[in-house]
């Protein structure tokens, strides 16, 4: 009996001991989880950095974009209005150049009559 008793009394001690251990363990668990945890928090959060910094490129460059479009669109009208002016300029040379070859065929006119009037007197 005194035997069992002992051997009773050393399983008792061997399960406390391993419930030690077994405590010990799961507050290792819970430790490294923890960890874990703060670093899936840690990588999130700068995740969520990142993802703000390329949404704010992104409507930097959506903003840009639309800038160049319309300075796009601007230098086109100016172009447009360019091409008209020359259109105009060239059509206002030519309406001169007739003009000029009119006055040259009157004045032609003009200076034989006065040349017939001149040999006539």
């Amino acid at each position: 009996m005194y035997a069992a008793h002992s051997k009773i009394t050393d399983l008792e001690a061997q399960i406390a001991t391993l419930k030690g251990k077994v405590k010990e363990v799961q507050a290792d668990k819970d430790r490294v989880e923890a960890e874990l945890n703060a670093c899936k928090d840690k990588e999130l959060a700068a995740k969520d950095v990142e993802i703000a910094e390329l949404k704010r490129q992104e409507f930097e460059v959506h903003d840009k974009n639309e800038s160049l479009e319309i300075d796009l669109e601007a230098e086109r009208v100016k172009a447009d209005t360019a091409e008209e002016a020359k259109k105009k300029a060239e059509e206002a040379r030519d309406m001169s150049t007739s003009a000029l070859n009119v006055a040259k065929n009157n004045y032609a006119e003009a200076q034989t009559i006065v040349d017939t009037l001149g040999s006539e007197s």
